[in-house]
């Protein structure tokens, strides 16, 4: 029979032995700490530098931002099944995770199309770029994908809102609560909701899918055109480690939402949401900023002023 009074469900998590459990514990507790230290610091470190106030780092900080919220919408809930057993969650609980996962997501196609973007215009068209991205047109773009990665997903969560869902308990095959895998408990027709998930999610990949590889493409055209060896290895090398990043992001999420025929939170389920949404806001960091010259360059000297102060006293 249809629950009408729902209350809670079980996420099932990662079963393992404990003695598997303990080690996954300690890896995602240091993958959760390091993820937030390094977003942290790129966020200090480009509010306080004047030499950072760019449309590039205006981008880049708002990824950081999107990158502590994104890992702390799963992590700790997964962090406390691991090491407490803690696995019930309510359903205000359930949908709420659920609709900061997939705004955060949508969010995060936004601004990473308009880093490829705002690339494109600082190496293909680098006399219109002051005029085009512009420090307010930056946070008209940043702004933008924030409002509508949040806006977009409210249908969806209404709908799921609504769904009755049978047997208790209501275990979810999962270690967060992710759409399809709520679709698997409903005994309502869910085909409108996963209609809704299907529009919300193919249009917004796809499309800033598109923005990104021809940017890169044409990134890469003009890396070519570069009479220096050294500079096109350089830029290259940039460019080739973003793109391999917004790849993984790409085809992870096209793999979990928009695949034709949906098949639960099977194992390899599993592990591509560990992989997007515990690891990718780890490595992210790495890769788009502390690998940078610039901030490493401005990490060292307040380093060295920090030494010399601690001396001092």
């Amino acid at each position: 029979m249809p629950s009408n009074n729902l209350t809670e469900f079980i996420l099932l998590g990662l079963p393992c032995s404990p003695r598997i459990q303990t080690c996954i514990f300690a890896v995602f507790q240091c993958v959760y700490i390091l993820s937030l230290f390094g977003n942290i610091i790129i966020i200090a470190t480009t509010c306080t530098s004047h030499q950072l106030q760019t449309p590039m780092y205006f981008l880049l900080t708002s990824l950081a931002f999107l990158d502590i919220f994104f890992i702390s919408s799963t992590v700790p809930k997964l962090l406390s099944i691991l090491v407490g057993g803690n696995q019930v969650i309510s359903l205000p609980g359930c949908l709420l995770q659920l609709y900061v996962y997939i705004s955060l997501g949508g969010t995060e196609f936004f601004l990473l199309a308009a880093m490829s973007l705002d690339r494109y215009l600082a190496i293909c068209q680098p006399l219109r770029y002051s005029a085009i991205m512009s420090n307010d047109n930056c946070w008209r773009l940043i702004v933008g994908s924030w409002a509508f990665g949040f806006l977009d997903s409210i249908p969806f969560i209404f709908l799921i809102s609504h769904l009755q869902f049978c047997s208790r308990p209501l275990v979810i095959n999962h270690f967060f609560c992710d759409a399809p895998a709520l679709f698997l408990l409903s005994c309502s027709d869910t085909r409108v909701a996963q209609n809704v998930l299907f529009g919300f999610a193919t249009p917004t990949i796809l499309t800033s899918f598109i923005v990104t590889v021809s940017s890169y493409f044409f990134i890469l055209l003009s890396i070519y055109r570069i009479s220096s060896a050294h500079g096109r290895r350089k830029m290259f090398s940039t460019c080739s480690s973003h793109f391999v990043v917004v790849s993984i992001v790409y085809g992870s999420c096209i793999f979990l939402y928009i695949r034709p025929d949906e098949s639960g939170s099977s194992s390899t389920v599993k592990a591509v949401s560990i992989f997007n949404s515990i690891f990718l806001p780890f490595l992210n960091p790495y890769i788009y900023t502390l690998r940078n010259e610039i901030i490493k360059n401005i990490l060292k000297r307040l380093w060295r002023t920090n030494v010399r102060l601690c001396v001092k006293d």
